[in-house]
């Protein structure tokens, strides 16, 4: 039976909450969820998402997964509560519509501590289009979700951390579709440097270990070190590490409320979120951006660049960036891929043309060990600002 409404439950015996009227309702209704004797299934949290979901037995609850848009980029995402009744084994299948599975199953009891679900518990089927997931449940609730939930509440939490520092400023930019708030973070260390940095994450709520490195990347750059407090001397910085808040609330596969892929409308300026972003560019001087970085998750650690050796600074940054960030990780694996989407209106695209300065998506696997994360995105702000602060000197 498919669960369509959100309503009491209506019987002891297995059952999804269905409508009290003769004839089923035709849409999901968010919100609702599966409940059997044994457990249930609901999105009632920020961050959540499944389209649907069927109780096929006492112990196994089928979710369906579909994007909020078609066509849509591979991200099939997901996120339930599973509460318990009784302690045991459970199943949950992921039912895949649009893409196959994608995300490694993780759970957690707080949302705070993530763990990866031993592979020996995920059987995949149908080409990817079904996978089974079992579970033992306690006597608590379960959060199941392909990657960890880093809501709006956890980027505004961050933000306001470090707006308790003296050397940095935020305010509101815009407003998404759905009135929540664009935030920027901006350094005052020297409020006549001519030279600035700007650093964009999140326009694709499930690419996580994106932001984990933005996060990581930017406690670097504001830190108290003798490194960051010289180069906030000389460079301002701004940064938007949440630009697609409605997305990141609805569980969304990819793109915002007005159904687009945000990293596709730098340019056109279309939706209200890239609006936001540009109003800060436009504060720049031609003259004065000196490096951009959006930050991303795809299937491995990698650069995303302009055509190697033809963007007008190659030499000058980008292959010197690169180069000493690797040697400091001892070879550890990050690739490089120039001419990525230039005929798209990506920010990448979009920065370089304007600006003829390295722009560069920032992006890191999906399951990328976290601390290496951190660790890795710290030592790529370190010689970043290192090799500006040479290069400005020279």
């Amino acid at each position: 039976m498919r669960i369509l409404l959100l309503l009491p439950l209506l019987s002891l015996a297995a059952s999804c909450v269905v409508p009290p009227t003769p004839e089923p309702q035709s849409e999901w209704v968010e919100g609702a969820y599966c409940e059997t004797g044994v457990f249930k299934v609901d999105v009632d949290f920020s961050g959540a998402n499944m389209a649907a979901c069927d109780i096929l037995d006492e112990r196994t609850i089928a979710i369906d997964l579909k994007p909020e848009d078609v066509p849509i980029n591979a991200s099939p995402w997901y996120a339930v509560r599973l509460t318990p009744f009784q302690a045991g084994n459970v199943k949950v299948v992921l039912r895949y519509e649009e893409h196959p599975h994608r995300y490694k199953p993780k759970i957690s009891y707080d949302t705070q501590t993530w763990v990866v679900l031993p592979e020996h518990t995920v059987a995949v089927q149908s080409a990817g289009y079904e996978v089974s997931v079992g579970l033992t449940l306690d006597d608590q609730p379960l959060f199941l979700a392909g990657q960890e939930l880093i809501t709006n509440q956890v980027h505004d939490a961050w933000m306001d951390e470090h707006l308790a520092y003296a050397h940095v400023d935020g305010r509101v930019i815009g407003q998404s579709i759905e009135a929540r708030p664009i935030r920027l973070l901006e350094t005052n260390d020297n409020l006549e440097a001519a030279k600035a940095i700007m650093l964009v994450g999140r326009q694709h709520p499930p690419e996580i270990t994106g932001a984990l490195a933005m996060k990581s990347f930017t406690d670097e750059l504001l830190s108290e070190s003798e490194l960051a407090r010289a180069f906030r001397a000389r460079f301002k910085l701004y940064m938007i590490p949440n630009l697609n808040p409605d997305g990141v609330e609805h569980g969304h596969w990819r793109h915002n409320l007005g159904g687009l892929d945000l990293n596709r409308d730098w340019g056109p300026f279309t939706q209200p979120e890239t609006q936001a972003a540009k109003s800060i560019i436009d504060l720049i001087d031609e003259d004065d951006l000196t490096v951009f970085l959006d930050f991303h998750s795809t299937r491995r650690n990698i650069f995303y660049t302009q055509p190697i050796g033809l963007d007008g600074t190659e030499y000058g940054f980008t292959a010197q960036w690169l180069a000493r960030a690797g040697d400091r990780l001892d070879g550890y694996p990050f690739d490089r891929q120039g001419a990525h989407n230039v005929d798209l209106p990506t920010s990448k695209t979009y920065i370089f043309e304007r600006f003829g300065v390295p722009a560069i998506t920032y992006e890191l696997g999906d399951e990328t060990d976290r601390t290496q994360i951190a660790q890795t995105a710290r030592v790529f702000a370190q010689e970043m600002m290192s090799l500006l602060l040479e290069q400005e000197a020279s």
